[in-house]
């Protein structure tokens, strides 16, 4: 596990990015985990160390305590520190400092900050901490760890789903449509309608092109009828167009899918949370059926599209990319 986006963002706004320890007073930049964090520090600017309270591992400080391994990463068992008293807690085991002392130091670090904040102060960062939950159920809802997996299955050979896959993307479609985001992430909120868009075209596109077929009734794919085919070498000839078609159509809108899932993983990263998926990096699309063919590449908007009014071109323009080229772009 890692810290998500959601603990991250209640910790920093509610330690006002201050060092928890009593007395310290330092303020706090955050570590972006590259070289020029580094240079921060060497410049002697503080750089905040999201320090568990206890140890993700039973040998590390406080590790002992019983304290359930899923919540390990949470907002709850994490307090902000310098780096110096971050040591000083951890010193030999942590063992000058219990889980409830250093709970405590949280606990009132963050209510003097409280009483010290405006109204406006507090609402902002509670949409702040909201909207990043609501990013994190996108993530989890996306399946954006096996992101690559997916774009995959989309692009086999014959591409195969069961119907409860097709049935948890449309419900994704309809959650992605029916957000509310605020109107202090406006980037965020197109692109986030950018990706529902993209998404309900390839949810129509398996509703329309991909059926049941016999002997296979949890799955859909694209039909493959000159596998019963009786009246020649002409309905062969259509069928096989048809099908190569439909499949090129849904990798191109695996493509744009794949593209506006980073619009929105480099939307965050800009107006929410610079280390949002800092560690995992882009998502990848794949094309292949693994033995003969595998293509793995990056997918992301080129400047042009990025400054430009529409993003996604729409199915229509896509039917006419693979047309006008004879195939799909992957």
């Amino acid at each position: 596990m890692a810290i998500g986006m959601t603990a991250r963002k209640a910790l920093w706004a509610r330690s006002a990015n201050y060092c928890a320890f009593p007395d310290c007073g330092l303020q706090l930049t955050v570590d972006l985990l590259d070289g020029g964090s580094g240079t921060l520090h060497a410049a002697g600017i503080p750089v905040g160390e999201e320090a568990h309270i206890v140890s993700g591992s039973p040998n590390g400080p406080r590790g002992g305590d019983d304290y359930p391994r899923e919540k390990i990463d949470s907002y709850g068992n994490l307090i902000l520190l310098c780096p110096t008293h971050h040591r000083l807690i951890d010193k030999e085991g942590g063992v000058a400092y219990t889980a409830d002392q250093l709970r405590k130091m949280k606990s009132d670090h963050e209510a003097f900050w409280a009483s010290r904040k405006t109204v406006a102060d507090k609402r902002f960062e509670e949409v702040e901490v909201r909207t990043a939950a609501l990013v994190e159920t996108w993530c989890t809802q996306a399946d954006l760890q096996h992101w690559e997996s997916f774009t995959w299955k989309l692009n086999a050979p014959v591409a195969r789903f069961k119907h409860s896959e097709v049935d948890a993307l449309y419900e994704q479609a309809k959650w992605v449509l029916a957000r509310v985001w605020p109107d202090a992430y406006p980037r965020l909120r197109c692109a986030f309608a950018n990706y529902g868009v993209t998404l309900k075209d390839l949810v129509n596109h398996i509703r329309m092109h991909m059926n049941t077929p016999p002997g296979r009734s949890g799955y859909v794919e694209v039909p493959r009828p000159w596998n019963h085919a009786t009246n020649g070498e002409v309905d062969f000839v259509k069928a096989q167009q048809d099908f190569n078609f439909a499949v090129d159509v849904l990798c191109e809108i695996s493509l744009e899918l794949t593209k506006a899932a980073n619009y929105i993983c480099d939307t965050v990263r800009s107006e929410l949370d610079p280390l949002f998926r800092f560690d995992e990096g882009v998502l990848i699309h794949r094309v292949g059926d693994g033995v003969f063919s595998d293509n793995s590449s990056r997918e992301e908007y080129t400047p042009e599209q990025r400054n430009s009014n529409q993003l996604y071109p729409g199915i229509d323009e896509l039917k006419g990319r693979v047309r006008q080229q004879g195939g799909s772009s992957g």
